[in-house]
């Protein structure tokens, strides 16, 4: 325990508070149970060390640990957990407890929940790929969740370029966009679309702050990882065939976007059609690709999905980079800013799906929005001239009513 604290207090020293990411601000982190998922190097494990840091208490009461220390192979968390409340703690922060020795994460913070419920909060970081709904345990009617996304085109301008721009929600920006460019391109020096382009390269993981020279490597790396380690440990079987699942990540970076025919697919790795789409599935839960459904398709993971994007356009420079084509670039990039209004807590989110005309369907209750992602000459012929059907464009300002400049997106967060 002793060393745990020590650690934990040296890990809030190197932690900074200079800049807090706005989604700092939505997590409920007086909640008794918190549970923060997402993608391996987006930025969970900082965002835990800033709120203890912000809390300012002695390791006695408020502690950091990690669950992949080689304290967790010998000791149960459970155990762990009423000595410290014993000692006087109040306020536990767990880091990927997917890595925990036991494979009984779930079931024992179920048990801390409930033993020491309005006593202790427990914050806790894992795996996008965690599913809690499926958790014998039942953490979906304890922990409240907050989807953890990397940084969005507005947080890398505030970080690399100290350009600060305001969020706007998707209605603001589909309403207002043209109002919107004239505010913010009377900024002095501000040329969004160069900038666009090296946060295509380089800023969607946190972690190009501390090694923007091998920052491609660093991403490669992370993928690895997901594979190797974190999709074992988060699947019930543990089984996860790392050779091919990385084979499948390769032939859909290869070819993006890619439309999969799962009987040719399955000739060529040497895979069955179940094997296939679990491992689609693994891949989506891992932020590493998004999967889209045409309109008329459910969305369960046994349904064939009709086009295979990568998560975001720094995947396409790191694991194919002689093949980026610069149209994928735009429509990967809306895709993935997009997608984070879909991470909102609504009863009925919105959902992005696959239209017979267009690139992106947008479906928000009873509304159904379609879009047309290019180049500076993208035209609406293909959508047509709807009320709700816009051209988003990779230009700087607005030329119309209906086209939105492309660049707008990434201020959704």
């Amino acid at each position: 325990m002793d060393r745990l604290k020590l650690l934990s207090a040296a890990a809030a020293r190197r932690v900074s508070l200079d800049f807090v990411r706005p989604l700092y601000h939505n997590i409920d982190w007086e909640g008794n149970l918190t549970a923060l998922l997402g993608a391996r190097g987006v930025g969970k494990t900082t965002l835990l060390l800033q709120r203890l840091k912000v809390l300012d208490l002695p390791p006695e009461t408020a502690l950091y640990v990690d669950l992949g220390d080689l304290y967790f192979q010998e000791n149960r968390l459970l155990d762990f957990i009423v000595s410290f409340v014993e000692q006087g703690g109040r306020y536990l922060f767990l880091d990927e407890v997917h890595r925990y020795g036991y494979q009984t994460w779930a079931q024992e913070l179920k048990q801390a929940y409930d033993l020491y419920h309005g006593e202790l909060r427990i914050a806790f970081t894992g795996s996008a790929a965690i599913r809690i709904l499926d958790q014998k345990a039942d953490l979906s009617r304890r922990a409240l969740q907050f989807r953890v996304p990397g940084l969005s085109f507005r947080e890398y301008l505030i970080l690399v370029h100290g350009i600060e721009l305001p969020t706007y929600t998707y209605s603001d920006i589909l309403q207002h966009h043209q109002a919107i460019v004239q505010q913010h391109l009377g900024l002095t020096g501000f040329h969004p679309l160069p900038l666009l382009q090296r946060y295509w390269q380089e800023g969607y993981y946190p972690f190009m702050l501390a090694d923007p020279a091998g920052y491609l490597r660093r991403v490669n790396v992370m993928i690895q990882l997901v594979l190797d380690s974190d999709l074992p440990a988060v699947i019930k079987t543990g089984r996860v065939d790392y050779q091919k699942i990385s084979r499948l990540l390769y032939a859909i970076a290869s070819s993006v976007p890619f439309t999969p025919n799962i009987a040719k697919l399955g000739e060529r790795l040497g895979m069955a059609r179940e094997t296939i789409l679990q491992y689609l599935h693994l891949l989506e839960q891992s932020d590493l690709i998004s999967t889209l459904r045409s309109e008329a398709k459910g969305i369960s993971f046994l349904t064939k999905p009709d086009k295979i994007y990568l998560n975001n356009p720094n995947l396409m420079h790191a694991l194919a980079p002689g093949q980026v084509e610069v149209g994928t670039l735009r429509e990967t990039f809306f895709l993935n800013q997009l997608l984070h209004t879909t991470y909102e807590s609504h009863i009925l989110p919105p959902e992005i799906r696959l239209p017979k005309v267009g690139d992106f369907a947008l479906l928000d209750k009873e509304t159904h929005f379609l879009f047309e992602v290019g180049g500076p000459n993208k035209s609406s012929k293909q959508i047509g001239p709807g009320a709700n059907h816009f051209v988003v464009r990779d230009v700087e300002s607005s030329v119309g009513q209906r086209i939105i400049p492309l660049w707008l997106f990434g201020l959704l967060y």
